[in-house]
């Protein structure tokens, strides 16, 4: 018996010490945001949905689209959103890599979604969901 009480007082503060690092935050708080994303009511199979901070003060956080859904925790504040999606454009690719033929692709969500995008939003603390549908024009 004695030579388990050295032992405990040896380990306890280790014990202690990991339980107190493993309960600290990881981070800023964030809020889940999930939704769907459409072109003219057809889902958009691939691509991402971006919300930048308005302030510039908090980092932007992006949530990948796939068969029209996203998800992603945002820091709470106001928000520009963008939203991006490619597809390959028939018959054109990139030879610049000699020996490699990649497929080359475009950009097809409207620039007012994304480049000069006019939509925002207000995150708060609470989940939110939030369904884009997106018109070409």
């Amino acid at each position: 018996m004695q030579r388990s009480k050295p032992f405990l007082l040896a380990v306890l503060p280790l014990v202690t010490f990991l339980t107190a690092v493993g309960c600290t935050p990881a981070g800023p708080p964030t809020t889940p945001v999930e939704g769907t994303v459409s072109l003219d009511g057809t889902p958009l199979t691939n691509g991402y949905v971006m919300f930048r901070d308005k302030s510039g003060d908090k980092p932007s956080a992006a949530g990948q689209i796939a068969d029209g859904k996203y998800q992603v925790d945002v820091q709470p504040g106001q928000k520009t959103v963008e939203i991006t999606s490619t597809r390959d454009v028939p018959g054109k690719f990139d030879m610049s890599n000699p020996g490699q033929k990649v497929q080359l692709t475009e950009q097809f969500v409207p620039s007012q979604y994304n480049t000069e995008t006019t939509l925002t939003t207000e995150i708060g603390d609470e989940p939110l969901t939030l369904n884009y549908d997106l018109k070409s024009s």
